[in-house]
């Protein structure tokens, strides 16, 4: 397989004011040196933020949305609900377990996003109108619920050994007297993983293990995905981060 190195650059990930710059090369030909470059349809960043990433997303899901009040204005409710959920919000979605924005300011704006169609799907534009009610109305949960239940139900199937993982490695070893007993200490829970590092601290493990430990242990045990799933949505959500989150 030989490579194409016009089209190949190197990306630098660290956090030191003063990093050390140095040129790699294939073959004869210096790699050019991004900031940010695409990998599986995730924008990936050297300083390990998210932002350029949803910033691009917020873009593609405007121009969908734009595409859909010029072709389906007409159509009837069911119909601009059923589009936003096949063209849209899968576009906010995509791989989201892993760039849950750690800012309210991204997060924000792929709310924005959802309330816009959600407004564009009863046709009610009047600003005297609760967007509250009206997503209550359509069923349309919060993003930021969503991510949050998928990054559970990731933790589930590692934990479960649906997908592969290192994930074991965390678990706490209920059988030690040195482990502290309390209430989330049951089957299938894990150490909390401590960090100074902000970019660390809202991945994948660091914030979801705190949810995941937040859960009933019968959730924790459910026998497969569906149920896991089904069981979850009973959870009050935001009373599930709100506590998990509490002493960060």
């Amino acid at each position: 397989m030989s490579f194409n190195s016009s089209k190949c650059f190197s990306m630098r990930v660290t956090h030191k004011r003063n990093p050390v710059t140095k040129n790699y090369k294939m073959g004869h030909h210096i790699l050019e040196e991004v900031k940010h470059h695409p990998y599986l349809g995730v924008e990936l960043s050297n300083d390990l933020k998210w932002s350029t990433h949803i910033n691009q997303t917020v873009t593609k899901a405007n121009k969908m949305l734009g595409l859909l009040k010029r072709n389906i204005y007409y159509c009837n409710n069911s119909t601009k609900s059923i589009a936003y959920k096949s063209l849209i919000r899968p576009k906010l979605e995509y791989c989201s377990g892993i760039w849950d924005p750690q800012h309210k300011s991204d997060g924000d704006k792929l709310e924005r996003i959802q309330k816009r169609a959600a407004r564009f799907t009863v046709g009610d534009y009047s600003r005297e109108s609760s967007i509250t009610k009206i997503l209550a109305d359509l069923e349309w949960e919060p993003l930021q619920d969503r991510r949050t239940k998928l990054r559970l139900t990731t933790i589930y199937k590692e934990t479960h050994g649906y997908i592969p993982s290192n994930i074991k490695c965390h678990l706490r070893d209920t059988n030690s007297s040195s482990q502290p007993r309390t209430r989330q200490s049951g089957a299938l829970s894990y150490n909390i993983i401590t960090t100074n590092k902000d970019c660390y601290r809202h991945w994948l493990y660091p914030k979801t293990i705190r949810e995941w430990n937040q859960l009933d242990q019968n959730l924790r045990t459910a026998p497969d995905v569906k149920t896991f799933k089904t069981n979850l949505e009973t959870i009050n959500i935001k009373t599930l981060t709100s506590k998990a989150h509490f002493n960060i």
